[in-house]
């Protein structure tokens, strides 16, 4: 398994297709703003609702998870997004 720490979500696809089976990332600090079921409002390079912006995705069977981690943006804001430390637990197997 080819394990990528990455700081931007952004590049998903590119990711997986480098070969990265399982990928972390943070950097959209959830959205800054999140809205109730649509998701992170604003991500930190000021683009509206990022494709990425916590949880995890998978693309072709590899996967990544975006925290939203226990900082806040440059913009000093979180707005419905509490801070969040993410625990994995990796199984052979």
């Amino acid at each position: 398994m080819n394990i990528l720490l990455v700081h931007n979500p952004k590049y998903f696809e590119k990711y997986s297709n480098w070969g990265a089976d399982l990928i972390f990332s943070g950097h959209v600090h959830g959205g800054i703003i999140r809205l109730p079921y649509l998701g992170g409002l604003l991500s930190p390079d000021r683009r509206f609702f990022p494709k990425y912006d916590n949880g995890v995705y998978e693309n072709n069977g590899n996967k990544m998870i975006v925290s939203r981690g226990l900082g806040n943006s440059h913009l000093n804001l979180r707005i419905n997004n509490k801070p969040e430390l993410i625990v994995v637990t990796l199984k052979k197997g």
